[in-house]
């Protein structure tokens, strides 16, 4: 489980996060919603360490979480352009973990068999799909065995059908146990996919919903706003 308490986050003189608790139990999706400049973004920055807390806490399943508890999914995939497919998979495995190079491929090629990427292993990015990079961004992250996944825009400029993929394939992560934490700006996948939804407003929570709820029965005014604005109230 995935606990946040009294999160804060300072960049420079601006207050990003005010204040921000809530959890994610393991094998639940959580969904992070809110107009441009809530702070969604900083929120998985500072989840993933590449910002400060300036006070508050994070913890995993009841210690402080550490770098390697999560495992982040990036807009747009990030994968390495002059690497093969395996070796984007693999590549983490042998620089971090130090697996030799026989095991790191090994689990490579077994987390692409899983998402139906075996014929690609000798391929380069430029030759996939949106949808087939968007798997083997999340295989990349599946081999280092997180605790916690973060989503950042995950169905980010894919069409219906590679977006349809991409839900099937992050709740069947969550069976695993894991924790799924997305942000996005796609109301549509959010609300398909989504346990319980966070709104974020300036930094702060406003609204911590399950799914049905939030949609059809918003209780804060800003998010009925939000909704109306999106022509879904």
């Amino acid at each position: 489980m995935l606990e946040v308490e009294n999160l804060h986050c300072t960049l420079g003189t601006n207050e990003i996060l005010r204040g921000i608790s809530f959890t994610v139990a393991g094998g639940e999706i959580v969904t992070v919603i809110g107009r441009s400049g809530a702070g969604k973004t900083t929120l998985l920055r500072v989840l993933c360490g590449l910002e400060n807390i300036s006070r508050g806490k994070i913890c995993i399943n009841g210690k402080k979480a550490c770098h390697g508890d999560y495992g982040l999914v990036q807009q747009g995939c990030c994968l390495f352009e002059h690497m093969t497919i395996l070796k984007n998979v693999s590549y983490a495995l042998q620089a971090v973990k130090k697996f030799s190079t026989k095991k790191a491929k090994a689990i490579a090629l077994d987390m692409l068999t899983q998402f139906g990427l075996k014929d690609k292993v000798t391929a380069y990015p430029s030759s996939l799909s949106g949808g087939q990079k968007q798997r083997v961004a999340i295989a990349r992250t599946l081999v280092m065995d997180p605790k916690v996944l973060l989503f950042d825009e995950p169905t980010s400029a894919l069409d219906p059908e590679m977006t349809n993929d991409v839900v099937i394939m992050i709740k069947n992560i969550a069976s695993r146990g894991i924790a799924v934490l997305i942000v996005t700006h796609d109301l549509a996948m959010s609300r398909r996919i989504s346990d319980r939804i966070l709104f974020l407003e300036r930094g702060k929570i406003v609204e911590n919903r399950p799914t049905e709820e939030f949609f059809l029965d918003p209780h804060s005014e800003q998010v009925k706003g939000f909704l109306k604005n999106m022509a879904l109230l």
